[in-house]
């Protein structure tokens, strides 16, 4: 995994086997991926460029929160290119290859560009302090952590500040958003082994706003720790929460069926 900017260059030695180059920027980057040199053979070979990363043929940010369809979001290459440049819709991307011809390969230079509105967010560390907003639009964002994380909600501004006027009036923080006044809009908390939404389990949903929540923590004691704010685009929606790595002991008190589905 790389979280640098620079050049990488991959040889191949002949080896049948799938290789993965993993980049990772900062939150508030994107990754522009620009091949300087590049020669695979067709028949021997492939390089795949995703917007996103790709684990055990599951994708982050899952298929349901991307803005682009998964077809459009992996690009095949082969033969010989003088240069191609990608970017990045979030701060995550990857070269995934399969190169079958000794000496055959690639080089490229990784760039981090500013991402003015962040959605989709992978975390390189195990804690943190982050804000999720929406910036008024109608889109899914979520942070994925991949270790087991207890996350802790600071401040949540979810489904009452809309385009038009402030609401006014004490709403407080619900874990019941059906009957709210901001249905559609929440932010939920999930874990479990996989990357993509249908393997995790939600252990909160909540609405609302309260600057102070205070107390409200939820450990995830599984491979990935995610928070998703989901937001209809009638409301500027804004979550800040807290996340911190579980100790051994508090991994092992979970029941470990919350991280299968």
């Amino acid at each position: 995994m790389a979280s640098e900017e620079g050049e990488f260059t991959y040889k191949s030695d002949g080896s049948p086997k799938v290789c993965g180059l993993y980049f990772i920027a900062p939150p508030e980057k994107l990754v522009e991926i620009e091949f300087t040199t590049f020669n695979i053979d067709c028949k021997t070979g492939l390089a795949v460029v995703v917007d996103g990363w790709e684990m055990n043929q599951q994708y982050f940010p899952s298929p349901e929160d991307h803005d682009k369809l998964i077809e459009d979001r992996l690009h095949n290459l082969c033969g010989q290119l003088t240069t191609k440049t990608f970017v990045s819709s979030q701060n995550v991307a990857l070269i995934q290859h399969l190169i079958g011809m000794p000496g055959d390969g690639f080089m490229v230079r990784v760039r981090f560009m500013e991402n003015l509105r962040p959605c989709n967010v992978v975390s390189m560390f195990k804690r943190g302090l982050y804000t999720v907003k929406n910036y008024g639009l109608k889109r899914n964002c979520s942070v994925s952590i991949i270790y087991p994380e207890r996350i802790q909600l600071l401040s949540v501004d979810v489904g009452v500040t809309g385009h038009f006027r402030q609401q006014e009036g004490e709403f407080g923080i619900r874990s019941k958003c059906h009957n709210f006044i901001g249905a559609d809009d929440f932010v939920e908390i999930a874990g479990g082994n996989g990357f993509e939404l249908g393997f995790l389990n939600v252990r909160g949903r909540y609405c609302g706003m309260e600057a102070n929540v205070g107390s409200l923590g939820v450990a995830v004691a599984c491979q990935h720790s995610l928070v998703r704010l989901v937001s209809s685009g009638n409301y500027f929606n804004s979550v800040t929460f807290l996340y911190s790595n579980l100790t051994a002991d508090e991994i092992g008190r979970e029941d470990p069926n919350k991280c299968t589905k």
